[in-house]
């Protein structure tokens, strides 16, 4: 595929030569097409497969004039012309590079000089001898290994370029992982300026101060890891961190930022120091222009977060998520009630009231569109607190028989009364606030599980990272611009960690 034509200096014998052959499969095309012969699909496909043997013709033509052009200018730096050097076009002076088109080789037009060869056109394709790739090809791979299983990725990049590209799953993992760990923390939020736009512009707001709410969360769930170099997969568990707001317009949750990490409680508390020093989420809420958010942590009521995440926080709003609340009451109920569950389910229902949780009878019906419509009693304040449960709760205590039961109880009426500065559910509603953890949990599902929590999967903790990065880096909204840093592949390359 090295035609001497399609690496002459002269342009009309290039171009010449690649609308020789659009030409050739363009006759043959209209000549099935004329014969009655083609049908739509079988002409679809076949206009495929001409346009990716053209496209790789005019990708050698236009590779190897860049790399020319690079060995021109390294001449010329040196006070040298071509007629002074011996080129190299030998087989071994050949780059082959597998882009999206399909397999390509043309000349890097290698040179020697002084008993050393040189080939200046290596600066072009720095990933070229560790990763065969084109960088557009491996930013391809990279998307779909985020999203499918590998050798599932390896089937989609060969059905979509209709078999131009044929690549191991292997393969497609390691270069997978390799960009996973060049995506840096920061790839994974929004910019400060673009957060603080976003809160200026379209987050919800406390009606009492005026103040734009932003939320930050961390939660963990578990997922099959290979331990000590062994076959073994038991589950760990990993914790997620994630910003977000509400926009005020739609009530959809815009997703500032998020990721996770297999570290532990004291990691968790290091990576939210790291977000504040770094402006994503400025412990007094100021991201600077005069917008002062407030900050926003509905977490469950694990003692871990308490202790290392909330402290780090003083100024911010703590609401304690009510679903959770309403687990811990059911599992009492269930110990209170084993042989009674019509009186457990009346407790459940009884302390939803008490914290405000309605029915789904009263939400919010929306609408696309500037009409948006609410029932009625939408409009009605809303009520409940921890205090209303602890006085649901406190009479049935004297009504339990069993130390068993009994001791669950208690531990659920401390469970209350510890966290009550943090179920003022009623109040902070009215004031726009979101109330629950929903949003951390849900990033879950799209940003972990749908992924990794395949049946049979089992991961090592660095393939997981890698993996975990790049879809942490899609929902960022970032993708583009990751992959539009001009030293990225320079970087790819110089990683120990290659294909």
């Amino acid at each position: 595929m090295t035609a001497p034509s399609l690496i002459s200096r002269d342009r009309a014998v290039v171009k010449a030569h690649i609308l020789d052959r659009l030409s050739e499969h363009l006759d043959a095309l209209l000549d099935a097409a004329g014969a009655g012969s083609l049908r739509p699909r079988d002409a679809e496909l076949r206009t495929w497969v001409a346009m990716l043997d053209v496209g790789r013709l005019v990708l050698i033509a236009v590779f190897a004039a860049m790399c020319r052009c690079a060995t021109d200018a390294a001449l010329a730096a040196g006070g040298r012309v071509v007629a002074d050097v011996k080129m190299r076009m030998e087989r071994d002076y050949l780059m082959t590079v597998v882009t999206t088109m399909g397999r390509v080789c043309f000349p890097a037009f290698a040179y020697r000089l002084g008993g050393q060869t040189l080939v200046p056109a290596r600066e072009l394709f720095p990933l070229h001898g560790r990763i065969c790739s084109s960088e557009l090809c491996l930013e391809w791979e990279t998307a779909l290994a985020a999203d499918h299983p590998f050798r599932k990725a390896a089937e989609a990049l060969g059905f979509f370029t209709h078999g131009a590209v044929d690549l191991e799953d292997t393969t497609i993992e390691r270069h997978a992982v390799l960009v996973g760990r060049h995506v840096a923390r920061e790839w994974l939020y929004q910019v400060p300026s673009k957060i603080r736009e976003i809160l200026r512009d379209r987050a919800t707001r406390d009606s009492e101060t005026g103040r734009p709410l932003v939320y930050a969360s961390t939660d963990a769930h578990a997922l099959r890891r290979f331990v000590d170099l062994t076959w073994r997969a038991p589950w760990k568990m990993i914790n997620g961190i994630r910003l977000w707001c509400i926009d005020r317009d739609t009530g959809e949750t815009i997703h500032i930022g998020g990721e996770y990490t297999w570290g532990d409680c004291h990691e968790v508390a290091r990576l939210f120091v790291e977000l504040q020093r770094s402006g994503h989420l400025p412990a007094d809420g100021n991201y600077g222009d005069g917008v002062v958010a407030q900050i926003v942590l509905p977490t469950d009521g694990l003692d871990w977060i308490a202790e290392h995440v909330l402290p780090l926080f003083p100024a911010a709003v703590l609401p304690l998520d009510p679903y959770h609340v309403v687990e811990q009451v059911a599992d009492a109920a269930s110990k209170v009630y084993p042989r009674a569950k019509k009186q457990a389910r009346r407790l459940v229902k009884q302390a939803r009231r008490a914290l405000g949780i309605r029915d789904r009878r009263g939400r919010t019906v929306r609408r696309k569109g500037p009409r948006r419509r609410l029932h009625r009693n939408r409009h009605v304040p809303f009520r409940g607190s921890g205090q209303e449960l602890l006085e649901l709760l406190r009479p049935i205590r004297g009504t339990i028989t069993g130390k068993k039961a009994l001791h669950r109880f208690d531990t659920l009426l401390d469970y209350v009364e510890r966290n009550l500065h943090r179920m003022n559910y009623g109040d902070l509603r009215n004031r726009g606030y979101s109330i629950g953890s929903g949003a951390m949990e849900s990033q879950h599902r799209f940003g972990s599980q749908i992924r990794l929590k395949r049946a049979g999967c089992r991961w090592t903790a660095e393939v997981a990272e890698g993996i975990l990065n790049v879809r942490m880096l899609t929902l960022s909204g970032r993708w583009d611009e990751f992959w539009g840093q001009p030293d990225l592949a320079r970087r790819l390359a110089e990683s120990r960690v290659v294909a």
